[in-house]
């Protein structure tokens, strides 16, 4: 997909080469985070720079250029940008912004939809803290129901958001998340809410984490991007008002932002990722809670990251763990145990199923510990758990090489399945899933190319020592991505279908199963592709452009598609079996189908090679189903 060529994209694109560009060259001057400010003239001839003081501390370097600059190619610029930065006068002070109520902020609910995932129709915990963090700040906050991949297709989704807009018209800043996924239907949402309101609008969430550049560039009527969290971000930025010098200062004081509003460009450290220094501190408002957050139990998300560095992962925090402590956690749990009494009267007239708790973490067992305490805590307290979301890996313990070793007994004995029945004795417990865990294959090889830090016989353990509890799993299956071989998938296959076999209901897949990986941009799993010459695999359903700014070009990634001709057609028929998988069927069958192909191939002599591969894949199930019985 190529961008329009007009001149608003060129504009876009050569003031964030400008500023990007200028940026570099103040840290290579000693200035870190950098907070740089450029501005282009018509009338100005050559370039120029001052360093002006910001209002609380440090100071920003602030460029004009000329209009010609907005398309010189990168190599021409950096040179003359450092010349007039190594000679920059000092400028006036940037004024102190004088005190005033923040504007008011228009946050999209739940604005993504994932059909079958827990908690898409509640309230998005990022906006949870959001809208907490505003309110606390002073500012008003007004929640759209508006779901961006229904928004270009559904007119009542654009009739009740105008409708919104109309009964607010004093909104100044839209703040929405923006995934590579959604790309098309953001923009679609973007150029609406330019046309009905005057609002300024932020982006932030994935994939301006990754690119605040390109997601800038190419969302025309966006003024911000954030990059990572925005609980001290988006109150700054709802503060901000009319661009005047003051306000000028104080976007230029913040970090994590990258802004084009007013025809300039600004740079505010936006080479840093922003994090909750301690979450313990991130307020949650329980106001914001309604009764459809609350009538099937609620789900909360209170940590960040994990512990895992997978390959794929696209969380700026993978790797970094962090959340509320058992304490404040407890406070959670009252703080919804009084919204609870508020929405319904009393408790005896709220549903039972509003005592059930899901914790959404990435990984709610990564600090052994605080899981433990929590755990400790539910089962003092009136509530039950619904589900849990974790890894492999949290429940094993670390050996003094930092590997995994034996299974951690005292967590896995501490998930006792008391702790998710209901107390209050109205209704029965939920059918679904306790555990859900974030497996993703059952093969040596690709739990290896995944990067996830464990083998099959974790995997294996894990299950057993889960099911030995009477916890019901669900694990994460990703089927297939580039570099699947046959053999791999019936690794796989074969051993769901012996833990199906010994362990029962205990044991399941989430479904419908992911049948392809996908590797987004700024992954390693994208970046080990391109090393290995595989980048022909990646499905893309076009490329974000601007004509002469190559470095703004941004894949649209749709899938990983496996190399192997036999493995990609196996995944194109998978995806197309949605949930309700019957997986002895599919192993058995799939055995049968590579069998006879083999042996097609091989007595027409045709591609040896792909028949011995499949040959292989067969005979090694043989070997492995003799082993097991």
């Amino acid at each position: 997909m190529a961008a329009t060529d007009n001149g608003e994209l060129v504009r876009r694109a050569g003031l964030i080469r400008l500023v990007r560009a200028a940026a570099e060259a103040a840290r290579a001057a000693g200035a870190s985070p950098a907070r740089v400010a450029v501005r282009v003239e018509e009338s100005v001839a050559v370039p120029s720079c001052v360093w002006r003081a910001l209002p609380e501390a440090g100071r920003a370097a602030v460029f004009t250029f000329p209009a010609s600059f907005l398309e010189a190619d990168a190599v021409d610029i950096k040179g003359p940008i450092s010349g007039v930065l190594a000679g920059a006068a000092k400028g006036p002070a940037f004024p102190a912004a004088k005190k005033a109520a923040p504007g008011k902020v228009l946050l999209f609910r739940s604005l993504l939809e994932a059909p079958g995932k827990e908690g898409a129709d509640r309230l998005n915990q990022g906006t949870f803290y959001l809208a907490s963090a505003l309110r606390a700040s002073g500012a008003e906050v007004v929640l759209s129901d508006a779901k961006v991949s229904r928004f270009s297709r559904d007119p009542e989704q654009r009739a009740e958001l105008g409708a919104l807009l109309d009964a607010h018209p004093d909104v100044a800043l839209v703040a929405l998340s923006l995934y590579d996924a959604y790309f098309e239907d953001a923009a679609a949402l973007v150029r609406f809410l330019r046309e009905r309101s005057s609002a300024r609008i932020a982006a932030g969430a994935l994939m301006p984490t990754r690119d605040p550049e390109a997601a800038l560039v190419h969302l025309p009527g966006v003024d911000f991007v954030g990059r990572g969290a925005g609980e001290g971000l988006l109150p700054a930025l709802a503060a901000l008002g009319t661009l005047d010098a003051a306000a000028q200062g104080a976007l230029l004081s913040l970090d994590g932002a990258l802004a084009l509003a007013d025809g300039a460009a600004y740079w505010a450290g936006a080479e840093d990722v922003l994090r909750v220094p301690d979450l313990d501190f991130a307020a949650l408002d329980f106001s914001f809670l309604e009764r459809r957050d609350a009538e099937s139990g609620p789900a909360f998300c209170l940590s960040r990251g994990c512990g895992s560095a997978c390959h794929f992962c696209t969380s700026p925090d993978q790797g970094r763990f962090h959340g509320k402590s058992a304490a404040e956690v407890g406070k959670v749990l009252a703080a919804y145990g009084r919204r609870l009494k508020e929405l319904y009267g009393s408790w005896s007239a709220a549903p039972a199923e509003a005592f059930g708790i899901g914790f959404y973490d990435d990984d709610f067992l990564a600090d052994a510990p605080r899981a433990l305490a929590i755990l400790a805590l539910v089962r003092r307290s009136p509530f039950h758990l619904r589900f849990v979301q974790a890894s492999i890996r949290a429940l094993f313990l670390r050996g003094e090489d930092g590997g995994l070793a034996g299974l951690d007994e005292t967590l896995i004995e501490a998930l006792d399945p008391e702790l998710f029945a209901p107390k209050l004795g109205r209704g029965e417990g939920s059918s679904d899933p306790w555990i859900y865990l974030g497996t993703e294959s059952f093969c040596d090889a690709e739990l290896a190319r995944l990067g996830k830090g464990y083998g099959a016989r974790h995997v294996d353990a894990a299950v057993r020592a889960l099911s030995r509890r009477g916890l019901r799993q669900a694990h994460h299956f990703i089927a297939s991505n580039a570099r699947t071989t046959p053999g791999d998938v019936l690794e796989s296959l074969g051993r769901i279908v012996r833990l199906r076999a010994e362990h029962g209901p205990e044991f399941a897949l989430l479904e419908p199963v992911i049948a392809h990986l996908v590797s987004f941009p700024g992954t390693a799993s994208r970046r080990a592709l391109a090393r290995e010459g595989l980048d022909a695999c990646v499905e893309l359903r076009g490329v974000l452009r601007v004509p002469g700014f190559p470095e703004f070009d941004y894949p649209l990634t749709v899938k990983d598609t496996p190399a192997d001709p036999d493995v990609a057609a196996w995944a194109e028929r998978l995806a197309l079996k949605g949930a309700g998988v019957d997986w002895e069927a599919e192993y058995e069958a799939l055995l049968f189908e590579w069998l006879l192909l083999s042996q097609r191939l091989a007595a027409a002599g045709a591609e040896p090679a792909r028949a011995a591969r499949l040959r292989r894949a067969v005979d090694a199930q043989a070997v492995a189903m003799g082993a097991a019985s």
